[in-house]
């Protein structure tokens, strides 16, 4: 049988949603016999580098913006290795894939893995690139968005979105599972039966921390006055001076009930953590970190954007697990319905739901797959109306019928 030859692309492996779920992806393509991979970057260096030991991989060693002749070296590395497929992840290697690859023979798939983009706040640079890959959109054999948000949100700024595809990201439920936690609770100062809610996100205006702020400080002012089990808040992210600020100055008293912790590298060993995953952003794509946290037995609650509902639905009626973004009160609801649980029977079967719903429909074999059959069918010339009813038929099947 013959291999299908897949040139896997990205800018760098600096630690980020996108570069572990190509991490993810490419550490899974090269345990398969039927694929022939090779990886390709950028820049050298990243947090996320040694991930990729034993697997193949060629550096392009990018100079800097003035450096042109790294697209002859990546040029090179398509016409060495002729892939039958080259998938990239982000605006950059989308566009130096495709002009890279021109008239080489490669299918060439683009990587969509965001939305709801403020152009305003990009620089120069990143407007320049955004527009380019607009341009060059018709062009790709196929693009493949991480939601249907992300889809949506291109579509509207004026891409050729006629050949994309949505492929969710696959989380990894060997590495994100529920742990013993008693003595990390103790190591952090949280009481052992403490009811913890915590949110994994970089400190960003569109993650909206003030209204994570305000909401703790009324959730543990509400948790004092029903005399229950104390309320403790974690936020794990990269802080930003100023919205943490803002945040301790929301908090004011209540800042002792919430722990910033900033980045963590072994982010899986806080999660088990949290009896609640929350997730307070009005813009998202696909949030690894509500799926992550719920394959660690947190119990979600998040706000309604991007593919957030569809991630944290499992049929739970049990509490409120979905508020409008921007809605203090509706969130605050949210947390006091949950809450109301406390450490019940009920509390630890929602847990369980939580990770069955990871484990069951946003597997890492899933995303695997779904990727390998569409650049698999691209190599074979197969059209994408056809992938796109073959997808959906086998999503069907897949879907549990009442």
């Amino acid at each position: 049988m013959k291999k299908i030859k897949i040139l896997l692309a990205i800018r760098s492996l600096n630690f980020g949603g996108a570069e572990r779920q190509w991490v993810l992806l490419a550490q899974e393509l090269a345990k398969r016999s039927e694929v022939d991979l090779r990886l390709c970057t950028l820049y050298s260096g990243g947090r996320l580098e040694y991930e990729i030991t034993g697997i193949p991989h060629i550096c392009l060693h990018k100079k800097g913006r003035k450096d042109i002749g790294f697209l002859l070296r990546y040029r090179k590395v398509i016409k060495d290795f002729r892939p039958d497929c080259i998938y990239a992840f982000m605006p950059e290697m989308n566009i130096f894939s495709l002009f890279c690859g021109a008239f080489l023979g490669a299918k060439v798939v683009f990587g969509f893995r965001s939305s709801a983009i403020n152009l305003n706040n990009l620089s120069l640079a990143s407007k320049l690139y955004f527009y380019t890959q607009k341009l060059l959109s018709r062009f790709a054999d196929a693009i493949l968005c991480n939601s249907y948000d992300a889809l949506s949100f291109y579509q509207k700024k004026g891409y050729y979105m006629k050949k994309a595809l949505v492929v969710y990201n696959g989380i990894d439920t060997t590495r994100f599972h529920p742990r013993e936690i008693t003595r990390f609770k103790k190591e952090l100062g949280i009481q052992e039966d403490a009811f913890v809610f915590g949110i994994v996100a970089r400190m960003d205006k569109v993650k909206d921390y003030p209204l994570f702020a305000r909401t703790a400080k009324e959730m543990i002012e509400y948790s004092r006055t029903q005399q229950g089990v104390e309320v403790t808040f974690i936020s794990l992210g990269k802080c930003e001076e100023r919205i943490l600020k803002d945040c301790l100055k929301i908090l004011g008293d209540t800042q002792r009930n919430v722990l910033f912790l900033g980045a963590k590298n072994d982010v899986e060993a806080y999660y088990p953590l949290f009896d609640c995953i929350l997730s307070t952003s009005y813009t998202e794509s696909f949030s690894n970190s509500i799926a992550e946290g719920m394959a660690c037995g947190c119990v979600p609650i998040v706000s309604d954007v991007g593919e957030s509902k569809v991630i944290a639905d499992f049929g739970q009626n049990a509490y409120a697990f979905l508020f409008p973004p921007k809605d203090d009160k509706s969130a605050l609801e949210c947390l006091k319905s949950l809450y109301t649980l406390q450490h019940s029977d009920k509390l630890e079967s929602l847990k369980a739901q939580s990770r069955a719903q990871i484990v069951e429909k946003f597997s890492v074999d899933s995303m695997v797959c779904t990727t390998l059959k569409i650049l698999t069918s691209l190599a074979q010339s197969v059209s994408i109306e056809i992938l796109k009813v073959e997808l959906h038929n086998n999503n069907e099947t897949k879907s549990p019928k009442d």
